[in-house]
């Protein structure tokens, strides 16, 4: 089991030319505004407002980095950066707007040497739509490992969950344990477990 020692906030970059200048792996979270990607990472890091969360989508318009230090099985500590990618789709940002925070993000994808594993966050009552898919296509053809997340997977009713896993995969190609759950009821550890073998650090 993955112990969070530490984390905070390091910085905000508008640019490739800010990112921390280091070797630290980087696991980066992406998805559609208000899906839920600074709930997951105050979740996964056990601190309540270390991702700031806000009901106005289009909230993160930068490359935010949250520095964590982990402890391993074997007691091993080392670092972990978090980076939470900005939201897409938001339809009250300008044309150019829109434009500069897809071309930040596909930059960060395909030029950052660090980055080990994208969470491609999906509200699991839609389907993904072109921007999913193609976030997930380009962490293909980056060599990146894209993990698809479901998030909210608490608003479903007990019913619809397995009907909701099954048609999402589908979209995406892929197979319904591929994908993984996330909610206020669902245990982060198994998001964990998918992470960390991706990732340059003690097991």
């Amino acid at each position: 089991m993955i112990q969070v020692l530490d984390s905070q906030f390091e910085k905000g970059a508008s640019s490739l030319d800010g990112l921390p200048d280091s070797t630290i792996p980087e696991i980066a979270f992406v998805g559609r505004s208000n899906v839920g990607k600074s709930s997951l990472i105050n979740r996964l890091t056990k601190r309540k407002n270390l991702a700031r969360t806000s009901g106005t989508p289009g909230k993160t318009q930068e490359l935010n980095y949250y520095a964590l230090t982990l402890r391993s099985e074997d007691q091993a500590k080392f670092p972990l950066y978090f980076v939470d990618l900005p939201g897409f789709g938001y339809a009250k940002f300008s044309k150019k707007k829109r434009q500069y925070v897809s071309r930040l993000t596909v930059e960060y994808v395909q030029q950052r040497e660090q980055l080990r594993a994208i969470c491609l966050l999906n509200d699991c009552r839609r389907l993904p739509e072109e921007d999913e898919l193609a976030l997930r296509e380009l962490a293909f053809d980056a060599g990146v490992h894209c993990l698809v997340v479901l998030t909210k997977f608490d608003k479903l009713k007990q019913s619809q969950k397995m009907k909701e896993i099954n048609r999402i995969s589908k979209a995406y190609g892929l197979e319904p344990e591929d994908l993984v759950k996330s909610g206020l009821k669902e245990p982060t550890h198994l998001l964990w477990e998918r992470v960390m073998p991706l990732v340059d650090a003690p097991q």
